[in-house]
């Protein structure tokens, strides 16, 4: 772990031009993007009932999608945004491609391990653990696209200095056959007692291997067991949106016209957008298996948004109202660790009844809010609570500028 600045190195031309915008050159809208995608990781797992949640709140029962189902396919791609702009910035203190591989490794399985950590907490019963999920998907994704990132630099020394070239051809490659492959697999190779091209929770292909190598007691346990949407095959589609980031980051950061650099962003986006729904009748946008159309259409949702909040923060200046989002965005896995951890310890305090059944926390505080609100606004109020309550704990650190970044 390590104390770093809030956000990323933002290019000079993308810089507001009053004065105290002139003191900062961090790209602020990185930070905000991310703070508003973890803080709504929060809000959509910690309802106050589950039977009383707006749909827009909650993902696609398997085909389609929700603006739940936006969340984390953004935020792999602001994971790969700010790749772009770390790699960058270790590249000019002269990092070595060994040190950078060291580091890329490193954070992946610091990811993996906290996310296994979190999926025990707080009574680590080992035989059911869940082995997947959300941190240990970003760390796969983060190791794929770290390694190719790599791959795709050039280190020169003119004049006994190191300048290093990104190839974003080999990038862009790389993402084509992840997605090409990914597909094929899914639609060609036979599931032994289901056939070839089942895309149901348990005739995929990806749910069979999650299977075999993980034991259903080991999966997600409200698909069932029989598949878990964190799974190992449909990591690859997953990386392509991290991967998107990272090109993202790329342009704007070496693109100095502002309007051509949103033009980009606007127009990939837009495209990317269509691209998804025209496949959607021949593959249907499915967040749970990560379909190459749900990729596609979630990474030009997330081009869209960093381009309008890019223009509203960098390139506009707009500072009102950040706050909240930045206290999330700075401290992102830190916030997301919290809310692991605060949310099972809820689930084990409460109020016994006469027969000794537990009300947790999330219940008592539903059946206040139900007594002036129908369930789902009172459901809602819950998560909006429990989410600042995890902004809260953060804000000293906010303060005090104390940022961990694993």
């Amino acid at each position: 772990m390590a104390v770093v600045p809030p956000a990323v190195p933002m290019p000079s031309s993308a810089q507001p031009q009053n004065a105290a915008s002139r003191r900062s050159s961090r790209l602020v809208s990185v930070d905000v993007f991310r703070g508003l995608m973890v803080a709504g990781m929060v809000l959509v797992t910690n309802a106050g009932s589950w039977d009383s949640v707006y749909w827009p709140l909650k993902h696609a029962e398997w085909n389609g999608v929700t603006p739940t189902d936006m969340i984390f396919p953004s935020f792999l791609f602001v994971a790969g945004v700010s790749m772009s702009f770390s790699f960058a910035a270790r590249f000019k203190r002269g990092e070595s491609w060994k040190h950078l591989l060291v580091h890329v490794v490193e954070r992946s399985v610091l990811l993996i391990l906290l996310g296994l950590f979190l999926n025990g907490f707080p009574l680590f019963d080992l035989h059911d653990l869940r082995i997947p999920g959300v941190l240990q998907r970003i760390g796969l994704c983060y190791l794929i696209a770290g390694l190719v990132y790599l791959a795709a630099c050039r280190w020169k020394q003119p004049d006994g200095g190191v300048k290093v070239r990104f190839n974003a051809g080999v990038m862009v490659a790389v993402m084509v056959a992840l997605l090409v492959g990914y597909w094929s697999l899914m639609k060609f190779v036979p599931v032994p007692g289901y056939g070839a091209g089942r895309l149901d929770a348990a005739g995929n292909l990806g749910a069979y291997i999650d299977r075999s190598l993980m034991e259903t007691n080991h999966l997600w346990f409200w698909g069932g067991q029989q598949w878990d949407p964190e799974g190992l095959l449909s990591t690859l589609p997953a990386t392509v949106n991290l991967m998107l980031g990272v090109l993202a980051g790329e342009w704007v950061r070496g693109t100095r016209n502002e309007r051509k650099r949103l033009l980009w962003m606007v127009v990939v986006g837009a495209a990317l957008v269509v691209a998804g729904l025209v496949l959607n009748p021949m593959i249907p946008i499915n967040k749970k298996i990560w379909t190459d159309s749900f990729m596609l259409f979630a990474g030009g949702v997330s081009l869209l948004l960093l381009a309008l909040l890019h223009w509203l923060i960098d390139v506009r200046g707009w500072r009102r109202g950040l706050t909240p989002a930045l206290i999330f965005g700075t401290n992102a896995v830190l916030v997301f660790a919290l809310a692991n951890m605060i949310n099972p310890i809820f689930g084990l305090v409460g109020r016994h009844d006469a027969s000794g059944k537990l009300t947790p926390v999330n219940g008592l505080a539903f059946e206040v809010f139900s007594r002036f609100l129908n369930p789902w606004n009172a459901s809602l109020l819950y998560a909006v609570c429990f989410m600042a309550l995890n902004g809260l704990i953060l804000w000293p650190l906010y303060r005090k500028c104390i940022f961990i970044r694993l």
